[in-house]
């Protein structure tokens, strides 16, 4: 007995003494960034911070090396960075509220990612260390502030991977319609779920760099990255997440590829060339476009291979690939049947194919922003607000329009797309290194302020009673559902725990009644359907319990 508890002993000592050693050398190496502090007080003067109070959107605007951009960027959205980072850690903690979990995971990733500092461009980490001297020690037990601001530009791919592993999806959808003088009217929602703040305190960020091209990005509070930008030469360059089973441990996240492809580029020719080039490792579709050629392509690229479609029709890009490479490929296959991408695409075609073949520029805008607000349809029936198979099922963060012809960039002020969009006159902008507001786009007449957050407390307080019913716990679930009613009740997720609350109470025809309406609202899922008919064709309470 004595022997096996030395052995048992070692055996913890050597396990601890390994994880000492992991989370020592997890730590992100610091750049060297001494012989860059060269002109601090000049930047101070020019760099800009402009509240959403005045132009409806956080401004950011700033000049000079990476790291004195990053430190600027920092100082300025200190407050808005703290709010992100404990809403991420709220979240991350309520996957794993174990804190031997959670200290498991944040060790198997350090492990994992181990040496993908070679990946990531000095200049990239520059910025990036700039910003993180901002950052607040409080989630200092989590890791450093370096290592944290590297490990949330993985944010993307870390998201991804959950999606193809657990089915929840967040689509992004791209719309792109030919217009005036063989430009391109383009586009997009950028759906992401991790919370409120930042749909409502996104940044316009104004980059002029001390090498490459000026350029805006649409971000948040921190984010070195970007995933929808346009530079002074009217390069536009978004990304739609996308997947399949080519796999790579190491590579450069998506967002700064598409970084280092606005601020060298002046082309879509030189991008395509330039994200090629690039090591992944997710799959993503990066969609590439410039004013000075009117080319726009649609960009498919994985770990181990990439596809470029020059399109040159009005288009739909959501979140599944199109090339016969990945025709077969049983995750792309996975998005684009059981999740929504392919619904949101076929839906997308058959709104422009009711397009007018001849529109003006005002049209063309406004049949954009209409397609981008859609909210669906199935069998003929349009959907309630919120549902994902929808384009705008509420959940994007930003929605842009890319005027390409007038060199004018619509931003949404929110909440989601329901707010109007604020026109942005990029020539002048750039010119002046200031932002100019030109114009506006109106807000979404079916979505009020209060139906918006009718929909999201609704859907909120059905999650969290449905969590409840899985605990047994029918009494604060019925509370729940009823709050719920009261907000917002015509949706297939509302009348779904109904049915499991009413099999709660073991009133199991009552259940299927509901299920039956559930299913009538048009899950989103596959998945969710067939989970509802499963419990539809049971007979007893024990059959649906399991």
């Amino acid at each position: 007995m004595k022997s096996l508890l030395i052995k048992v002993f070692l055996l913890i000592l050597l396990f601890v003494t390994w994880a000492i050693v992991i989370f020592h050398t997890g730590v992100f190496p610091k750049p060297d960034v001494s012989a860059l502090v060269t002109h601090a007080d000049q930047a101070k003067q020019i760099n800009q911070w402009i509240d959403r109070s005045k132009l409806g959107i956080h401004q950011l605007v700033v000049y000079g090396n990476p790291y004195e951009r990053g430190v600027f960027e920092g100082k300025a959205a200190h407050e808005l960075m703290y709010r992100e980072e404990k809403e991420l850690t709220t979240q991350l903690h309520r996957f794993f509220p174990l804190p031997i979990l959670f200290d498991l995971f944040e060790l198997a990733l350090i492990r994992w990612f181990w040496g993908i500092e070679k990946y990531f461009e000095p200049w990239m980490l520059q910025e990036i260390y700039g910003v993180s001297e901002s950052a607040s020690p409080e989630f200092n037990t989590f890791a450093d502030p370096m290592t944290r601001q590297i490990a949330y530009h993985g944010l993307h791919e870390v998201g991804q991977m959950m999606v193809d592993q657990t089915g929840d999806d967040m689509g992004c959808t791209v719309v792109a319609i030919p217009s005036e003088k063989h430009s391109w009217m383009i586009g997009r929602n950028f759906d992401f779920e991790g919370g409120r703040i930042f749909d409502a305190d996104k940044i316009m960020k104004w980059v002029f760099p001390d090498q490459g091209y000026a350029y805006l990005s649409v971000i948040w509070a921190g984010m070195v990255g970007a995933v929808t930008g346009v530079n002074e030469y009217g390069l536009y360059i978004s990304i739609n997440a996308a997947g399949s089973t080519d796999f790579s441990r190491y590579g450069t996240p998506s967002t700064l590829v598409l970084l280092k492809a606005l601020q060298y580029s002046k082309t879509a020719e030189e991008a395509v060339q330039l994200i090629r080039n690039e090591a992944m490792f997710i799959t993503d579709i990066f969609v590439v476009s410039d004013r000075m050629t009117g080319k726009l392509f649609r960009i498919e690229k994985s770990p181990k291979k990439t596809e470029v479609i020059e399109l040159s029709s009005k288009s739909i890009v959501s979140n599944h690939l199109i090339s016969k490479g990945w025709e077969s490929d049983r995750i792309n296959l996975f998005r684009k049947t059981e999740l929504t991408s392919g619904i949101r695409l076929e839906r997308g075609e058959a709104l422009l194919k009711e397009l007018p073949a001849k529109m003006d520029a005002k049209q063309t805008e406004r049949a954009v922003l209409s397609i981008l607000r859609d909210k669906g349809e199935a069998h003929g029936q349009s959907l309630q607000p919120g549902n994902r198979r929808a384009i705008d099922s509420l959940i994007a963060t930003h929605s842009v329009i890319y005027n390409e012809n007038e060199n004018l960039l619509y931003v949404s002020q929110g909440p989601s797309l329901s707010g109007q969009f604020i026109g942005f006159d990029l020539t002048r902008s750039f010119q002046l290194r200031t932002p100019v507001v030109k114009g506006s786009l109106p807000r979404d007449p079916d979505v009020t302020d209060e139906l918006y957050d009718d929909v999201k407390l609704a859907i909120k307080q059905e999650s969290q009673a449905s969590d409840l019913i899985r605990k047994g716990n029918c009494s604060d679930a019925e509370t729940l559902l009823s709050q719920a009613k009261s907000k917002f009740q015509e949706s297939y997720t509302y009348y779904s725990a109904l049915g499991d609350l009413e099999r709660c109470k073991n009133n199991l025809g009552e259940a299927k009644t509901f299920w039956k309406k559930a299913i009538s609202l048009s899950p989103a899922y596959q998945k969710e359907t067939a989970a509802l008919e499963r419990k539809i064709q049971c007979n007893t309470l024990q059959c649906v319990r399991h």
